[in-house]
């Protein structure tokens, strides 16, 4: 088995795939989708010019010289409530009563807050003078007709969504979900709900990869075990192959007796893209590409297939859906307290960054995926790593 290294197995994998196939959903349907164009605004918001409070619209010219020991009396002509529209102009010595968001009137040019009034329904008298367009928010104050509300690759969230809604859109264009299949092998799996037998455990790396996929806004096509049975799993990946974007098997793809997954992808004539990464865990991960759809597989040890499938499935999620977001993100953090280092291949390790500093989970071993509950990064720990003082950098991956 030859060994590459992480970054040119993400790379060999992101060669092979390309964006998923756009829709339209409705608005209230596109939270968290990522758009597949452009979207701009069908009508201005506000589409008019409206009053930012309840008062009187008015003339400026009729209270230029006014004050509170000088208050000028208006005649009230009308009363207008949001989402009405009065068919009366404002004329000198008039006003109308308006109630916030409410159209300006013809011929107002300000508004008075009702608190600089005396609350007049015949007659107001104004105990301030105000100059032009005071306390009207003019049409297009937040955006204008033809502006561009989101770009392609941003996803959708509740701000762009009203945003959309208040320029007038009601379906929006998106990327389709994902369609991703999980094929889960190895004999000595149960699926959980039913009794344990002897030698058996039950099925964790169906449950992580189900979790994970519905959680990055997969939709899940399949969910299989199929033991070690070489015909079963290669009807299983044909059957995959027919609807999901992409596949992912756990288990089978070592050196054993049992590990079947190299020899079954190469009888289907899939193209192999790499076996073998220098990891730990995870060294001896597969990708192959078979009817067009690239085929992930995984150890079958819980933890190297888990974190694995976020160091691969993740960059490729980001190309397939053309994101603008970076789904795995590195950056260096201080580590919390002292680790005794890493003398062999490069490893990755569970950890949870708090903001200040990243505190790696004592449980590390293949099997143990309780001490992952909480986490929320991989710690890149390269080969040869000397021991660690808290307060040492190390770089991490944010999931």
């Amino acid at each position: 088995m030859q060994t590459i290294t992480l970054e040119e197995a993400q790379a060999r994998l992101l060669e092979v795939v390309h964006c998923v196939m756009s829709e339209k959903v409705e608005l209230l349907r596109s939270i968290d989708r990522i758009l597949a164009e452009d979207v701009y605004a069908h009508v201005s918001q506000p589409p008019f010019e409206r009053s930012a409070m309840d008062g009187y619209a008015v003339r400026s010219e009729d209270i230029r010289t006014v004050s509170r020991s000088n208050p000028v009396c208006l005649k009230v002509i009308d009363r207008v409530c949001a989402g009405e529209v009065t068919d009366k102009s404002v004329h000198a010595g008039e006003a109308i009563r308006i109630m916030t968001g409410a159209m300006i009137p013809e011929g107002a040019d300000c508004v008075v807050k009702q608190e600089d009034t005396d609350y007049g329904q015949e007659q107001v008298k104004i105990y301030v003078s105000l100059a032009q367009k005071m306390n009207c928010c003019p049409a297009g104050e937040d955006f204008h007709q033809g502006d561009c509300l989101g770009w392609e690759g941003e996803k959708v969230d509740a701000y762009m969504m009203a945003s959309m809604a208040s320029g007038g859109i009601d379906s929006v264009p998106v990327r389709r979900k994902v369609r991703a299949a999980v094929i889960t092998t190895g004999e000595e799996l149960m699926p959980h709900g039913q009794p344990l037998l002897p030698g058996k455990i039950y099925n964790a790396n169906l449950a992580y990869l189900t979790g994970r996929l519905l959680q990055l806004d997969c939709n899940l096509t399949e969910g299989i075990f199929v033991g070690d049975d070489a015909d079963k799993i290669t009807a299983a990946v044909e059957k995959c192959a027919e609807e999901a974007d992409v596949i992912l098997t756990t288990g089978g793809v070592s050196v054993g007796v049992k590990d079947l997954l190299p020899e079954i992808m190469k009888k289907l004539g899939a193209d192999i893209l790499f076996h073998g990464i220098d990891l730990k865990p995870g060294m001896p991960t597969m990708a192959s590409l078979y009817a067009g759809k690239p085929v992930i597989s995984l150890s079958g040890n819980p933890f190297s297939a888990s974190a694995v499938f976020e160091l691969l499935m993740q960059p490729l999620l980001q190309k397939m859906t053309g994101s603008q977001q970076t789904f795995l993100v590195k950056k260096e953090a201080d580590i919390a307290y002292d680790y005794p280092g890493n003398k062999g291949n490069r490893r990755v390790l569970k950890a949870y960054d708090d903001g200040h500093a990243v505190h790696i989970t004592k449980g590390q071993h293949n099997a143990q995926m309780r001490q992952g509950i909480g986490t929320n990064c991989l710690v890149d720990m390269p080969a040869g790593t000397g021991p660690l003082k808290a307060g040492d950098k190390v770089h991490i991956w944010r999931l």
